[in-house]
């Protein structure tokens, strides 16, 4: 019988392979490598070209940050649900100090998690085939030796969502990322997409790491994050989570994240009906 320590070694080993594979027969990866080792890209460009650690909240924060300045909104706020060892957490920070210095929107970054890993899932919509309580466990101390700017909400969305505006005046949200795995928790995170309009830019960038996945975790509309967005918008009117129809067409270099993006349309927000066409360019749109 195989050790468990072997069976990890073949695994990261199989892993390791499938990467080198899927990188030499997509030049398109190739291309994306080769502008990160470019120095000095602006971040429009590397934004364009996935050329940035973190391509998803990359985008996300961009967008949001060129709708804000559009409509003159001077600080958005960026969210994590789902910490865990804190590398995307860690990514923002970078991505907000970019677009603060080539944008002039400030950032304000904050990250949810639980701390001590995954909780019992409670039935089968949170795929327990897929995922199990522990996993992505916070090292609460090295992560906040890692962290320069973000405020850490810690504990269960179920406490931590109701009154987190309460606790913090925050600016307008602009782009929120949901990798909480489960359903049960990615619905009770949505309802910081709940309060007032004004908490919100008119339209908000959100990305479900966990809408595609490994092609054995089978994802649908009935179970997982994409059930708790569909019951999220049975529950509004006037607030629809809508995927972003054909986005991988979009992009100068199509990649998996960009399955995972939605974006929250807060119908009743004073300035939802703005124009916004006329969105800055001094770098080029993405």
């Amino acid at each position: 019988m195989a050790s468990n320590s072997g069976t990890a070694t073949r695994a990261g080993f199989d892993g390791l392979v499938e990467k080198l594979v899927k990188l030499a027969s997509t030049p398109s990866k190739l291309f994306k490598l080769a502008f990160r080792m470019l120095p000095g890209l602006p971040l429009g460009w590397r934004v364009r070209f996935d050329a940035i650690q973190g391509a998803p909240y990359a985008y996300g924060i961009y967008k949001a940050a060129l709708q804000a300045k559009a409509l003159e909104i001077p600080n958005i706020t960026a969210m994590e649900f789902g910490v865990a060892g804190g590398n995307g957490l860690v990514a923002m920070e970078h991505i907000a100090d970019a677009v603060e210095r080539e944008l002039g929107v400030g950032v304000r970054t904050y990250g949810f998690d639980i701390v001590e890993g995954l909780p019992m899932p409670r039935d089968y919509r949170d795929l327990p085939y897929a995922w199990s309580q522990g996993s992505y466990k916070m090292d609460e101390k090295r992560l906040r030796e890692r962290l320069r700017r973000s405020t850490l909400v810690l504990g269960d969305v179920r406490d931590t969502v109701p009154e987190f505006f309460d606790k913090n005046d925050s600016p307008p949200v602009g782009f929120i990322s949901f990798d909480l795995d489960y359903y049960s928790s990615t619905k009770e995170a949505l309802r910081i997409l709940e309060h007032p309009t004004e908490r919100y830019l008119p339209r908000v960038l959100c990305y479900f790491d966990d809408t595609l996945g490994h092609d054995d975790e089978y994802h649908f509309d009935e179970v997982g994050e994409l059930l708790a967005i569909k019951e999220f918008n049975a529950r509004h009117e006037q607030v629809k989570l809508g995927k972003i129809n054909g986005l991988r067409y979009k992009r100068c270099i199509p990649d998996q994240w960009n399955e995972g993006f939605f974006v929250c349309h807060f119908f009743n927000n004073p300035l939802y009906n703005a124009h916004v066409s006329r969105i800055p360019t001094e770098l080029p749109l993405v």
